[in-house]
């Protein structure tokens, strides 16, 4: 892409040695090598953020480049980051419906121009990063995927069917001026045909030209989705950021300013990538006991209980005999259970052992243990009975609504929770798992893999603090002509709108 300098793995790595020996110039080379690019790439979200979002990204890596553990991963860990800052500024606007589209130049075709900027728009936010970060910025697949928190598997996927439909979409306009002669089919379909094509024409004969043979080699040959993304200006940063990025970098009254901004953006994951984590509470929770003291003080307590309802020694499995006391009350029996006689006298305890309840049909409750004066009831020192401490419980906040990508908030109560997520057919989400320090919260994101298909999904959460899930739907956002190989719905009943419900099962929703 002409209007930055061109960049190889090698320099990557002698970039990122440079900013781990901390050299005075290392902090130019790092903006002059990827200052413009990035802000380019910011530009695509939200033009006014990008120069503070790129600033801010440059000094986290100038400052947190030893968290990058494979330094051949530069490239898409300085594009993760200019995104993790971008996104950041954004969640604090108010939300607007859709996708910005970029500003085209004027162009003599201008046709063609139009339906560039139209097609654009047509792809969802995911597709348009992936398109724009491979045949714009060079990314590889594997390196698309680390910046969005995608697999190279996926990341390719979503390329070939963006790339697809911004060609098929052109080369609707190309071949219908050039390629009449070489397909019948083609020929027929502009029989009659005279100027601009109208929408609807242009969608049937991109269909025609994705299943046509010799159309789709007419495509690969005239039209390339590299080209048309040509016509998308480049978004150049103001002369005054690379000034900014290195006086933020280097100048030691800045070190305030450049450790809030490292702060800010300190949450990795273990190979380096920024994680987008909510605010947690600075708060200590007091230390609770250890389980196994717990689970022994819970122990002496069910055993002084048996003893007491019981009547009988533990060790031995005699009777005990009461106490001569004539204010010892009797053994309470539960109530539901029928006794035969009358409650003995005092007298008549003191030489007849207790009787044990007689078993019924009916499963009888436990019976509550009734204090006994006497020490010979007793099989030991009473343990002091200690509140346990609650269990670990995850927190979950799903989203109201889906288009595109979502986020999911988790939090973990009372300890601390590690947490696997599972996404259905048609799902992913970044990260798959992760652990939660007591009273924190962190965000994943939940992504559709085809936004142009309507569908349902679900991601699953199991922890140590229980389970959770949260079920989505969506409405397909693509073009009105559908591939043939596509499910079919049911053209009768209304699109379900997006809903979103949250499985309650051990789990608790966050607040807010």
């Amino acid at each position: 892409m002409p209007g930055w300098p061109s960049v190889g793995r090698a320099e990557d790595h002698e970039l990122v040695e440079a900013l781990r020996r901390a050299d005075t110039d290392a902090p130019a080379k790092l903006y002059d090598s990827y200052g413009e690019r990035l802000h380019d790439y910011a530009a695509s979200f939200a033009q006014d953020l990008a120069a503070d979002a790129v600033h801010d990204a440059l000094v986290t890596a100038q400052g947190c480049v030893h968290r990058l553990k494979e330094p051949a991963r530069m490239r898409a860990w300085l594009y993760a980051l200019t995104r993790f800052q971008v996104r950041a500024r954004m969640s604090r606007r108010t939300p607007v419906d859709g996708v910005p589209l970029p500003e085209l130049e004027a162009q003599e075709d201008s046709e063609l121009t139009d339906l560039v900027h139209e097609t654009l728009g047509e792809l969802s936010r995911n597709e348009r990063e992936v398109l724009e970060l491979s045949l714009r910025h060079g990314l590889t697949p594997a390196e698309v995927g680390a910046a969005l928190g995608l697999t190279s598997r996926q990341a390719a996927g979503r390329l070939a069917r963006a790339r697809d439909h911004l060609e098929n979409a052109a080369a609707a306009v190309v071949l219908a001026r050039t390629g009449r002669a070489h397909c019948p089919d083609l020929s027929a379909m502009l029989d009659g045909c005279e100027g601009p094509l109208t929408p609807l024409l242009r969608r049937r004969l991109s269909g025609h030209i994705s299943g046509c043979e010799v159309c789709t080699e007419g495509r690969h040959r005239q039209v390339s989705a590299a080209k048309l993304l040509d016509l998308v200006p480049v978004a150049f940063p103001p002369i005054s950021l690379r000034r900014r990025v290195i006086d933020t970098c280097v100048n030691p009254e800045r070190d305030q300013a450049r450790t809030l901004i490292t702060d800010r953006g300190d949450s990795f994951d273990r190979t380096g990538f920024p994680v987008a984590v909510e605010p947690r509470s600075r708060r200590r929770r007091p230390r609770r006991l250890a389980p196994v003291l717990l689970a022994g003080a819970c122990v002496l307590a069910v055993t002084g209980a048996m003893v007491v309802i019981n009547g009988r020694d533990v060790s031995t499995g005699t009777p005990l005999r009461s106490a001569p006391s004539p204010s010892s009350p009797a053994v309470s029996l539960d109530p539901g259970e029928e006794s035969p006689a009358p409650d003995p006298s005092p007298e008549e305890d003191e030489l007849t052992p207790a009787p044990t309840p007689t078993p019924s049909r009916t499963p009888a409750t436990r019976a509550t243990p009734v204090e006994r004066p006497s020490a010979r009831h007793a099989a030991g020192p009473t343990p002091t009975r200690r509140r346990p401490a609650p269990a670990a419980r995850l927190r979950t906040s799903c989203p109201k609504a889906i288009d595109g990508a979502a986020k999911i908030g988790l939090g973990a109560r009372n300890a601390a929770v590690s947490w696997v997520a599972t996404a259905s057919q048609g799902l992913d989400v970044f990260p798959a798992s992760g652990s939660i320090k007591a009273g924190g919260s962190v965000a994943i994101w939940v992504t559709i893999v085809d936004p142009n298909a309507a569908g349902r999904g679900r991601v699953a959460f199991t922890s140590n603090g229980g389970s959770a899930s949260c079920s989505l739907s969506w409405d397909g956002d693509g073009p009105d002509t559908a591939d043939p190989t596509d499910e079919p719905t049911n053209s009768s009943e209304p699109t379900p709108s997006p809903s979103v419900t949250t499985s309650a099962e051990n789990s608790e929703t966050l607040e807010g």
